[in-house]
């Protein structure tokens, strides 16, 4: 089984965003976020390593999962998150990183699942 550079880049950008995001929480829940939210990232974490596996294992149905995932949290998750989250925080330079890096990461999954 040979994968190709779309496959390499999809599995990647699913598994830097679930580790991404489970970083981030912790993070968070150590200046006193919420442990559900570390909890419901685990869980997606989880989901996203599953993807991840089926993307490698050239299932079908796994790019358009993927591309499902990307274009939901792109589109209403994210934009929520930072009005009702980020902005009020106050925001620091981790939490910019992580939002920039997640958006980014969020793309090269549409763009890679697209493009498979």
């Amino acid at each position: 089984m040979s994968l190709d550079t779309g496959q390499t880049v999809l599995m990647v950008a699913l598994a830097l965003n679930a580790v991404l995001g489970f970083g981030y929480r912790v993070y968070r829940l150590a200046k006193g976020g919420p442990l559900a939210d570390v909890t419901g990232q685990a869980i997606l974490g989880s989901l996203l390593a599953g993807l991840a596996v089926a993307v490698a294992l050239e299932a079908g149905w796994a790019r358009w999962a993927a591309l499902a995932y990307a274009l939901l949290f792109g589109v209403v998750v994210m934009p929520l998150w930072v009005l009702a989250v980020l902005i009020p925080l106050p925001p620091g330079r981790t939490d910019y990183a992580f939002t920039a890096t997640y958006w980014l990461t969020l793309i090269a999954i549409a763009i890679s699942s697209i493009l498979l």
